[in-house]
């Protein structure tokens, strides 16, 4: 057993959870509701110690309405300014970003369009992206790139405490080339049992620094499923598992704090 054990990156049907007892003890973790109907659920941990994430996920959940022109036409006027109701008390804004899976549902164009308009979101309260990415790296790193160059804080406000720009890509897969290119513009990168038990998964595992590692659950957590995913993380870079532990829990208090 850990003394920390971490999950960068998870989710909750809130319908389950009365308080935070429902969900894993042990674990110091972040919990992302990625669509409307879920933000509500998810200020029943705003008393515990559990990171939040809000926002909208490229997919949208378009099964819920009847018609594409109805979510198009309330996302900008209403679901974005819902959303910003709840950064008040975020810890990171998420997921958020591209999908080439869903091209033939949710056009391209609409998926770049809500991306920008979160990435506002987090830069204007001074939150970090949780980023999801299928299939269009590229787009997502030319797009992150702009982000976060858009904002680097003087000495005065470093000494106040504000960061660089920052963001986690999250079930990571990218090229050990990629990933050392979202490196140089401030990517932290989280990966699951799922990546890890891939040969591209491992590749961008075993290349990115080890500043920048977390892990994952990508779904409903557990100590067990952590430790796990640390054991494995640890086997294959040829690390300490208990160092690791402490330095993955380092790097996620480093992201989420403000």
């Amino acid at each position: 057993m850990y003394l920390h054990t971490t999950d960068a990156h998870c989710h909750a049907d809130f319908s389950k959870y009365a308080d935070f007892s429902g969900l894993a003890f042990g674990v110091d973790l972040c919990v992302d509701a990625c669509f409307p109907g879920d933000w509500e659920g998810l200020q029943k941990f705003d008393a515990f110690p559990v990171k939040k994430a809000y926002g909208i996920h490229p997919d949208l959940r378009v099964s819920e309405f009847d018609d594409m022109s109805f979510v198009e036409s309330e996302l900008f006027s209403t679901f974005l300014p819902s959303l910003e109701q709840y950064l008040i008390s975020a810890d990171a804004i998420g997921e958020t970003g591209l999908d080439s899976r869903l091209e033939n549902r949710i056009p391209a164009a609409l998926q770049r369009r809500l991306f920008a308009e979160q990435l506002r979101l987090a830069g204007k309260y001074g939150l970090p992206a949780v980023i999801h990415c299928v299939g269009m790296y590229g787009a997502v790193f030319e797009i992150l790139k702009a982000w976060t160059a858009e904002y680097s804080p003087t000495m005065e406000e470093r000494l106040e405490g504000k960061k660089e720009r920052r963001f986690l890509l999250h079930a990571a897969s990218c090229s050990p080339e990629m990933a050392r290119e979202f490196e140089k513009i401030g990517a932290r990168f989280s990966f699951g049992l799922r990546e890890l038990s891939s040969e591209r998964g491992r590749r961008c595992a075993a290349a990115v620094s080890p500043d920048r590692l977390m892990v994952e659950s990508d779904s409903a957590t557990s100590r067990k499923t952590m430790e796990e995913t640390i054991a494995k993380l640890a086997e294959f870079r040829n690390a300490d598992d208990i160092e690791l532990s402490e330095l993955l829990y380092s790097n996620f208090i480093e992201f989420y704090s403000k």
